[in-house]
């Protein structure tokens, strides 16, 4: 799924070295992947420390999306070639070799980048089955598998939605991967329960967002089409609202810290305000069916994407808002790139 909005001319591009590689990586949409990887580790750890733990993760969080980006391009060259011309390889701005060799080179430094994060977080014995270097090395090469998957030979599948929703998932799980639960306390006794020694409240928040993607995903793969069929934009949209009323049913998950009740009725009520203009325009776009409508839809739903995750880090820890707003001033690099640089 790509929209483009290119708002510079194919002279101003080619005056800059820098940008056509810009515009290749999707530069103004890290932002999301980065702040999923800040919400999960503060979900499960309620802190942000170890700090080398977290970045290393967001540098391979980076890694990973950012290879996603450019091979989405690398493999959808020749469609690219006829509907947009001026992208940067159809163009001849970046080499389709070059493209190639860093969209695999950063695929590859992604998961090698996760692994060391769960090995510096795995303590004196890192080989431990569902310890952090298994479990982020395993998370990290599924990313990648899902990303060549998805980008290689199955966007054109009914499977894509699926893969790009997984996708999403799996960087959320890749935030929590270097959790030690019973350094933690989680294992005590009375303590939520887990899977693969991730707590369930981060299942729920993947799945979660993995399927408001899903349905993104689903609402926009044909969005320059005219005139479109109505029933599998409703049904996009039926999966965008599963995805927000997970999101927004988080309280009802058994979690490490348990909200009080004001939190309990605060956090789903700003997640309703924040999904009415979601579900207007979401709905519109599948009513109206028209390529800008669709847009609007699309573009919507994934800037809401770092509003949800400051949201969630609210809920993780309450006393300490400032996690939120670091988390939401995000938004002000992604806003300022996607005025220059489509964000999808």
């Amino acid at each position: 799924m790509k929209l483009e909005n290119e708002e510079l001319s194919e002279t101003d591009s080619r005056d800059s070295k820098i940008f056509p590689w810009l515009r290749l990586l999707r530069i103004s949409a890290l932002p999301t992947a980065i702040s999923n990887i800040l919400m999960a580790y503060l979900l499960v750890h309620q802190t942000w420390t170890p700090t080398l733990e977290l970045c290393l993760l967001v540098c391979a969080s980076s890694l990973l999306y950012l290879a996603g980006m450019v091979l989405n391009d690398v493999f959808d060259i020749e469609i690219d070639r006829v509907q947009r011309p001026s992208r940067p390889l159809p163009s001849g701005q970046i080499s389709l070799k070059t493209a190639k060799a860093s969209g695999y080179l950063m695929l590859m430094f992604g998961v090698v980048v996760a692994s060391l994060a769960g090995w510096v977080g795995s303590g004196s014995d890192p080989y431990l089955p569902t310890g952090p270097f298994i479990r982020a090395t395993l998370i990290a090469c599924l990313l990648a598998v899902c990303i060549l998957l998805y980008n290689g030979l199955l966007k054109r599948t009914l499977l894509a939605p699926i893969l790009m929703g997984s996708c999403r998932g799996l960087n959320i799980l890749l935030g929590t991967s270097t959790l030690i639960p019973l350094a933690t306390g989680i294992t005590s006794t009375g303590s939520p329960p887990t899977f693969l020694s991730i707590p369930l409240v981060a299942w729920w928040v993947s799945i979660s967002i993995g399927t408001l993607i899903c349905g993104v995903t689903l609402l926009g793969r044909n969005e320059a089409v005219e005139s479109q069929k109505r029933l599998p934009l409703f049904i996009a949209c039926g999966f965008i609202i599963a995805g927000i009323t997970g999101i927004g049913s988080i309280v009802y998950c058994p979690m490490d810290i348990e909200p009080s009740s004001v939190i309990e009725g605060i956090y789903p009520l700003i997640v309703a305000v924040i999904s009415v203009t979601i579900f207007r325009r979401v709905i519109g776009a599948a009513i109206i069916a028209s390529p800008s409508a669709i847009q609007s839809g699309v573009i919507s739903v994934l800037r809401s994407l770092i509003i949800f995750d400051a949201v969630i880090c609210f809920l993780a820890v309450p006393q300490s808002v400032y996690y939120s707003l670091i988390v939401l001033s995000l938004l002000i690099p992604n806003l300022l790139l996607s005025r220059f640089i489509s964000t999808t």
